[in-house]
């Protein structure tokens, strides 16, 4: 009956399929570009669009359903191009007028609408870095290099690409900056890496002369008191009453010389480290910084590379 428009699954589901009345006045199916039947009348009522084999509703919807859910999701689609469009024309406004934070108010709403415009993306780099002259919020900037990234076209990166005169000397800067304290910094670490070491030499030195004492005593006073009274003249139990007092001694002695040990050998392994020190930190926290604006550059550096 051609009341009855169920799509059989075993119908090619790339062609289009369009609507007509036949010669009985009933509505029936036909294939785009299918000549019709002579002495039939056709009025094409509406395109049915194609649908893919994953899409599991498609087989149990009526041609007229298949229409209304294709029509929604093209007006859900027009709908969110005109609020992105809204919102990065007022972000637009907004930052020439010099109110970043309501720009990135803006920017970050299209976004959450439209996470894949390459628009929002090219804007809001511009604003966080005041068209790259201020370069502070690197981390929001490399979280937004991202986008710039995966979903900028050519020509956007190329935008981009021809304003960063600015990063690019600003990381040179940076590196230079890099540059001299790392050699203060190592230079810093030679000065006391002499003295530490040195410490941890005389540590190790005095752990041993009262370890070795400590181990010696310990074995004799064990040996002697399993056999402290083989002799009747009670010399083996005055032997173990004397090795294991100086044991005890030894010990105490070893316990205070190994903590100094320790000590020194944990000053020489933080003096190698850059955390461990001021400038070393500051040293760290450039590298970091470099790192970044780096990584922000090179997501729009292909596409200056391109003109």
């Amino acid at each position: 009956m051609a009341e009855e428009r169920l799509i059989d699954d075993d119908l090619d589901r790339n062609k289009k399929y369009k609507i007509r009345k036949n010669a009985d006045g009933e509505d029936e199916l036909y294939f785009d570009g299918e000549e019709e039947e002579s002495g039939g009348y056709s009025a094409e009522l509406y395109e049915i669009p194609a649908f893919s084999e994953d899409d599991g509703d498609a087989g149990v919807l009526t041609p007229e359903q298949i229409a209304e859910r294709e029509e929604s999701r093209r007006l859900a689609e027009e709908n969110t191009r005109r609020y992105v469009e809204e919102h990065i024309a007022k972000a637009e406004e907004q930052f020439k007028s010099g109110d970043a934070e309501g720009a990135l108010f803006n920017l970050n709403s299209a976004r959450n609408a439209d996470g894949r415009c390459g628009k929002v993306y090219v804007l809001k780099m511009k604003v966080l870095t005041r068209n790259f002259k201020d370069f502070s919020a690197s981390d929001d900037c490399l979280s937004c290099s991202e986008g710039v990234r995966h979903y900028c076209t050519d020509e956007q990166k190329a935008e981009l690409f021809s304003l960063s005169g600015n990063l690019k000397k600003h990381i040179e800067k940076l590196e230079e900056n890099a540059a001299a304290l790392h050699v203060e910094v190592e230079s810093k670490k030679a000065e006391r890496r002499e003295v530490y070491a040195k410490d941890r030499g005389t540590a190790i030195k005095w752990f041993s002369l009262t370890a070795v004492p400590f181990l010696v005593c310990l074995v004799l006073a064990v040996s002697f008191g399993s056999v402290m009274f083989a002799k009747q003249n009670g010399l083996n139990l005055i032997l173990t009453i004397i090795f294991a007092a100086l044991a005890v001694v030894l010990f105490v002695v070893t316990a205070f010389t190994s903590r100094k040990m320790w000590v020194a050998m944990k000053n020489y392994s933080l003096n190698e480290k850059n955390s461990s020190t001021r400038i070393g930190r500051e040293y760290e926290e450039q590298l970091s910084e470099i790192k970044k604006l780096k990584t922000v550059l090179s997501s729009f550096s292909a596409g200056g590379d391109n003109q």
